[in-house]
């Protein structure tokens, strides 16, 4: 417990859970802002610049499956290869309805940060490539199923 420097008295026992609260809060604010915002940035200038518009034209047949606009491949991509985080950054300048946000929200669901998660579960088991495997196909299938619902 801290004490009063004038008064030689502990400090009350709120004012150390608030300061402790704002540690906490302070580090978790700093860790959304480096998860988040390099990616939000890197979506924007894609979109400025016409890149993403270049780029997911390829994919727009494959994207239609699901309901999705092309551009929404990138936000597929930051959520399986990085974390929800970047998946998020990636699609907040995008013009999403509810449908394709809750598609991309059950697929991601299920098949998030799959590198990381992967390298994780190598050390439980040998079969580690399937499970990462059978993520991929259930999120991806359960995605398909909601957009045929509801787009």
């Amino acid at each position: 417990m801290s004490t009063y420097p004038q008064h030689g008295q502990a400090a009350p026992l709120w004012k150390e859970a608030l300061s402790a609260s704002y540690r906490r809060g302070g580090k978790f604010l700093w860790f959304l802002v480096k998860m988040v915002l390099p990616w939000y940035v890197a979506s924007e200038l894609l979109m400025i610049s016409g890149a993403l518009d270049y780029i997911s034209g390829f994919l727009k047949p494959l994207m239609g499956l699901w309901g999705l606009p092309p551009e929404a491949a990138a936000v597929l991509l930051a959520g399986m290869l990085v974390n929800l985080y970047a998946a998020a950054a990636v699609a907040a300048p995008l013009a999403l309805t509810w449908q394709q946000v809750s598609v991309l929200g059950l697929t991601l669901g299920i098949c998030h940060s799959l590198v990381v998660e992967t390298v994780i579960v190598r050390e439980l088991t040998p079969r580690y490539r399937a499970l990462a495997v059978l993520r991929l196909v259930l999120g991806l299938g359960a995605g398909w199923a909601l957009a045929l619902v509801l787009c």
